[in-house]
């Protein structure tokens, strides 16, 4: 019976114990956060984007091409840190927008890919922003 009670009342290595169980919890928690922030902030950020080329189409002469909107797109997309290609870009001009007709609309959509996607499959997203100018 000493022996038992010996085992039962050695408690070296319980928080070793400890952390192997809670770990990969609140590791996936700590890190899922910061993955969910970084789709929140790429998609403010595209709406951001495609807002501004948006405009730029309607009140710039620097975007007069669907090339130079795109163009246009992806530099701005490159000064907050997001790479997208042209092809990612579609500009319409004389676009009905929320029932506004001739208004100018982009789309840019983007693959986002998570470091965490082999953990986390639902963490992989295909983004879309979609903005028109002007806006009523």
């Amino acid at each position: 019976m000493s022996f038992i009670r010996r085992l039962r009342d050695d408690a070296r290595g319980v928080s070793t114990i400890e952390f192997a169980l809670l770990a990969p919890a609140f590791l996936t928690l700590v890190f899922g956060t910061i993955e969910g922030s970084r789709i929140v902030w790429t998609k403010n950020t595209l709406d951001e984007v495609a807002f501004a080329t948006a405009r730029c189409m309607s009140v710039s002469l620097e975007c007069e091409t669907e090339t130079e909107q795109q163009d246009f797109a992806v530099d701005r997309a490159a000064s907050y840190g997001i790479a997208i290609v042209a092809a990612d870009v579609t500009a319409t001009a004389d676009a009905d927008c929320n029932g506004f007709p001739d208004s100018s609309r982009i789309t840019i959509t983007h693959d986002f890919n998570s470091v965490m996607g082999g953990f986390m499959p639902s963490m992989a997203a295909d983004l879309e922003a979609d903005s028109c100018f002007p806006q009523l």
